[in-house]
């Protein structure tokens, strides 16, 4: 290794993460984002989806064979015993893939990189960073953004957010918090000042 510098970025539903890897992207930093890497092994053929069916059965599947997101997103978050299997399938293929990943950055030289990871801390992936950089936002705030997004209620979302590790452990456990309640612009900013301070622009 050649000492590659690299960062989580996590944070709960509504909270901003993926705007936040949009920015650093566009500043021209290698992300690695570990739910592009779910949605890639989830795909029909790849041998997680085969488990899952095994495991999980055919309600959270379309006729087709490709997986019905939102009836998965459904059951996991309603069913504890249902999360803890499909987090027992995926975590450590996605887990593999990102130690793939950093490894061909680091083989090509990048100083630093980027992995973003919604459950970081629940899957051990903050094992494989130096540092990391929390999205944090007002529940009300995370509630509407979702409720625009998605399309959920905010009951629904409230569920969600309430199953997800809570919001004082992540504060507590990161090494940066990026308070997101303003504007895109504002977020732009506070990024671009945390680059500058760390050395990374």
């Amino acid at each position: 290794m050649t000492g590659m510098r690299k960062i989580g970025i996590t944070g709960g539903i509504g909270s901003g993460k993926t705007e936040v890897t949009n920015i650093l992207r566009g500043k021209g930093f290698f992300v690695i984002d570990a739910d592009e890497i779910s949605r890639e092994i989830a795909k029909p053929g790849e041998p997680a989806l085969d488990s899952l069916r095994e495991k999980i059965g055919d309600t959270v599947f379309f006729e087709d064979g490709s997986l019905n997101r939102q009836a998965l997103a459904n059951l996991i978050f309603n069913d504890p015993d249902a999360m803890k299997t499909v987090n027992e399938i995926f975590h450590p293929e996605v887990k593999k893939r990102i130690a793939d990943m950093v490894s061909r950055a680091d083989s090509g030289g990048k100083s630093v990189i980027f992995i973003s990871a919604p459950l970081l801390f629940e899957s051990g992936t903050d094992g494989m960073v130096d540092e990391i950089w929390l999205v944090a936002a007002e529940e009300s705030v995370r509630i509407s953004r979702v409720m625009d997004r998605d399309g959920l209620s905010g009951t629904k979302i409230l569920e969600r957010i309430r199953n997800q590790m809570p919001e004082a452990e992540r504060r507590e456990r990161a090494d940066l918090i990026i308070e997101n309640d303003d504007s895109i612009d504002r977020l732009r900013s506070k990024i671009e000042g945390i680059l500058a301070l760390r050395g990374l622009c």
